[in-house]
């Protein structure tokens, strides 16, 4: 059901409140203007605004406010300029609270002779994060999970979707016209103020501000104001509270404007670093909403964000201009003085803190540090009207060291693809798990139409994060392998910008699984864990590559074999990128996204590369250019996998792909491939991290010309495999 009230702590605004807000609130949806709007909204749903109202709020409203401050002067003297403060609220406040918030500061500011402009714009970000680091992330919830497992969910389960979707939004409210379309509502406002200002000049001075996400708006509004004919000569000030907008975007669209004195003051309040890591997030994240934005809703993992204290010390641009003991750069809490104090304690306490607001108010009216009387009337805090999340305690994870290792295994096989079924890997999922039960695993399994983008990722990540010290996971998924766009950024490889991807029974409507994707997944494998993968798809290995529709009609295909790949048409990569925030059906989304892109220049600085560190041993079915097959009722891979696995258990990772290898041989155009950082390949197959590294195994030749006894051994072990194989395909028992 939509709200129809604006409610803070039980209050509601009334319709005249409503009214009176058209004044001073521009209200966006998805960036956009309404067509038609109310002269006296009733609700918040009611509450809309046009091009028009803007142009009227500008013409009008503001003209009339200064017209009555220019009777105050006295006679003979020219009327000092009058601020006009433009507000952008964070990510976390929806239509309602935002305003709920104009209409507490509006008449604050008016008192201290300001004219406030706020904008709301649309975010349902709040309650995407509310479902994500809260009990709708998995079977346990995560009360009882790490940071770095909260990391991940937040990444997969919708966060990183709707924090894309609120900066297209942001940057769209400041497009011009595209296509011959409407243009974005802060674009409207930018050209109402540039268009006054040149008639009027003198007349005001302008001051931004912004909270949190609210700096990504104003990254792409503010260089609005120095456009064209009529463009401003100077912004008085920009100020800038927690801001989660990154580093890169601030030093391509803002850090410019105040090195050249275009903008005159440019200053951020944030918290200390040791402050962020006390914060608490949603009461289960044990750190500031903004190390969640960098670590999980940000193209690549840890971007650099400007609101971060460590961050900022190694951007060394940036802290050039900001300096340490300026009034530009606030790190609480701190009692500095007039125009530099902030209590706030927690992310979300900036815009509702009294010193902080107390100290932008002093900024922007021109109350100095010390001296004259302090004239600025108190600001009116008090409770949120965002209301918090209410923290749970969260127990540490469970698992003494010393307890007896669990093995606990997923095993994902589909086959009821809509459009091109496959016929093995449901028999594959089967095979691994009786495998992997008879070894002793505990074994979970999704097959067919369970096997969603959401159901996977969430049992995937709920085998990784449930695990402890000296736990054994694996996990095996058999199905079409495909190749995606690459939406990052992050893809540098010479065979073009393109993800791998494996895909759910629901990849068809966008539902896929980039690398990127799993790779979020093997970031929180906690200390201790032994993960292998087996995955029998295409495109499953860790680097990427692109094998174009005409290259894979000449893969050499034998006859009766299914390749286990897929190519996308046009409408599902359309419904791949509308799920990544990245439509192409909708020319002003677009447009936003590319802006979105282009003034986030480190997305692609440095090639992804094999994790140093990684957890996780890849034993993959192909290599990245190759096509994986399946035929007489099972992958190629897992076949020749399970007879190694049933035969020599004890091998290690790299001799386990070698013996599976050498039973392939030239019979199909099909190479495993394993991918395991540092001593990962030399540990043996499906061990626990608390078991030794086993002896190294000779990779020399003997001076009489015969092998090595470690190849004497997989040579002995093909040749009973292979002989295995002739009697089984001859129908021998």
């Amino acid at each position: 059901m939509p709200d129809t009230t604006a409610t803070a702590r039980g209050a509601t605004l009334s319709a005249a409140q409503l009214t009176a807000l058209r004044k001073h609130v521009v209200h966006t949806e998805d960036g956009r203007l309404a067509t038609a709007a109310s002269a006296r909204p009733r609700t918040v749903d009611d509450f809309k605004t046009t091009a028009d109202d803007v142009k009227r709020m500008v013409d009008v409203d503001l003209a009339a406010f200064v017209d009555q401050l220019a009777k105050k002067t006295p006679a003979g003297e020219a009327p000092p300029p009058v601020p006009v403060f433009i507000w952008a609220h964070g990510g976390l406040t929806d239509k309602a609270a935002g305003l709920q918030t104009a209409e507490r500061q509006v008449g604050w500011w008016k008192k201290n002779g300001v004219y406030p402009i706020h904008l709301v714009w649309e975010s349902g970000f709040k309650t995407t994060l509310e479902d994500v680091v809260r009990g709708k992330a998995g079977k346990r919830g995560f009360t009882d999970l790490t940071d770095l497992a909260v990391e991940a969910a937040a990444r997969l389960l919708g966060g990183r979707k709707f924090w894309d979707d609120m900066k297209v939004d942001s940057a769209g409210a400041c497009l011009p016209s595209v296509e011959g379309g409407d243009a974005g509502g802060a674009y409207v406002l930018a050209a109402a103020l540039r268009e006054y200002m040149a008639a009027n000049a003198g007349a005001i001075e302008l001051h931004i501000a912004g909270h949190s996400a609210g700096s990504i708006y104003h990254s792409h509004f503010v260089p609005r104001l120095f456009e064209g004919d009529d463009k401003v000569d100077s912004v008085k000030s920009v100020t800038f509270l927690a801001p989660a907008v990154r580093v890169d975007t601030f030093e391509a669209t803002l850090l410019p404007l105040a090195e050249t004195g275009k903008i005159e003051n440019l200053s951020i309040f944030t918290m200390n670093e040791n402050q962020e890591k006390r914060d608490n997030t949603a009461g289960v994240y044990r750190k500031s909403l903004l190390y969640l934005v960098s670590r999980s809703f940000e193209a690549e993992k840890d971007a650099e964000i400007l609101g971060l204290e460590e961050h900022l010390r190694r951007s060394g641009r940036t802290m050039a201009y900001l300096g340490d003991v300026s009034e530009r750069l606030v790190l609480g809490p701190v009692a500095r003085g007039r125009r530099s104090s902030t209590q706030a304690t927690s992310h979300g306490d900036f815009d509702n803190d009294e010193e902080t607001m107390m100290s932008l108010a002093r900024r922007v009216v021109g109350v100095p540090d010390s001296g004259e009387a302090d004239h600025v009337a108190v600001f009116p805090s008090r409770a949120r009207d965002v209301s918090e999340f209410t923290p749970a305690p969260r127990p540490e994870p469970t698992g003494a060291r010393g307890a007896a290792p669990r093995k606990l295994a997923l095993c994902i096989g589909i086959d009821a693809y809509p459009k091109d079924p496959l016929s093995g890997c449901v028999a594959d999922a089967e095979a691994w798990a009786e495998a992997l039960g008879g070894a002793g695993f505990t074994v979970e399994s999704i097959h067919n139409a369970d096997a969603t983008r959401d159901a996977i990722l969430r049992a995937m990540l709920d085998k990784v994060s449930s695990a402890r010290d000296g736990d054994i996971v694996a996990i095996q998924f058999s199905g079409h392998g495909t190749f995606v766009p690459d939406l990052d950024g992050d893809e540098t490889d010479a065979f073009g910008p393109k993800d791998e991807a494996l895909c759910p029974v629901d990849f068809r409507d966008g539902q896929l699984i980039v690398d990127d994707d799993l790779g979020a997944i093997w970031d929180a494998i906690p200390e201790g864990v032994s993960v292998t993968l087996f995955f029998d798809s295409c495109h499953s290995g860790s680097v990427n590559r692109e094998i174009t529709p005409a290259e894979f009609e000449t893969r050499k295909i034998p006859a009766g074999a299914t390749p286990r790949m897929t190519v996308l048409d046009a409408d599902e990569e359309a419904a791949f990128r509308q799920e990544r925030a990245a439509s192409p059906t909708d020319a002003f989304r677009t447009a936003a996204w590319k802006r979105v892109v282009d003034v986030e220049t480190d997305r692609a600085a440095v090639p992804r590369v094999q994790r140093a560190d990684g957890r996780e041993v890849l034993i993959s079915a192909c290599q990245p250019d190759q096509v994986a097959l399946e035929t007489n009722g099972h992958g190629v891979f897992t076949s020749a996998a399970l007879r190694v696995f049933a035969q020599t258990p004890t091998l290690s990772n790299s001799e386990f792909v070698r013996t599976v290898i050498d039973i392939l041989d030239d019979t199909y155009e099909q190479r495993p491939l394993l991918s395991a950082a540092g001593d990962l390949n030399a540990r043996g197959l499906l061990s626990s991290v608390r078991d030794g590294l086993p002896a190294a195994a000779s990779a020399t030749i003997e001076t009489n010309g015969h092998r090595a006894p470690a190849e004497m051994r997989t040579a002995a072990i093909v040749a009973i495999l292979r002989a295995t194989a002739d009697l089984l395909e001859a129908g021998g028992d």
